[in-house]
């Protein structure tokens, strides 16, 4: 293979992964010294699969519920398509005015709220103080 057919292979894979990404990932860590709760978070879905995320009080982690986008194209034609979650319900938050999403965890079956993004992380899963935020000195995650 030649320089140039090398280099025009490397662009192409570039530029389709920069296409085909959708999700991120953060390593969390509560900054509380009484506490130090940390956990990886991901957020996003991709071309071919949807994801929500949140945490299960039950199971005490973060949790993913997976499906397979309509119209995405089909990278194993034999692969069985997983249908959009149906949520449980929704309920009201007063002390933010928002509707939250409720989900069964995939693992318990205990209800959850949606997470949307890493700004709606404001509390420490664990010791509920306000000292959750994403640790700087980790890299970041690209999803797909």
């Amino acid at each position: 293979m030649n320089v140039l057919t090398k280099c025009v292979t490397t662009v192409s894979i570039l530029a389709i992964a920069t296409v085909i990404y959708a999700g991120e990932g953060f390593s969390m860590k509560c900054k509380s010294k009484s506490c130090g709760y940390e956990s990886e978070v991901r957020f996003g879905g991709g071309m071919v699969s949807g994801q929500l995320t949140g945490y299960c009080v039950k199971c005490k982690k973060f949790v993913y519920l997976h499906w397979t986008l309509e119209g995405s194209p089909a990278l194993d034609p034999k692969a069985k398509k997983t249908p959009q979650p149906k949520p449980l319900g929704t309920v009201w938050d007063s002390q933010n005015g928002q509707s939250l999403t409720i989900y069964a965890c995939p693992h318990c079956a205990g209800p959850f709220a949606e997470i949307k993004s890493k700004a709606d992380l404001k509390h420490c899963p664990s010791c509920n103080k306000p000292d959750f935020a994403v640790d700087e000195t980790k890299p970041l995650m690209a999803i797909d």
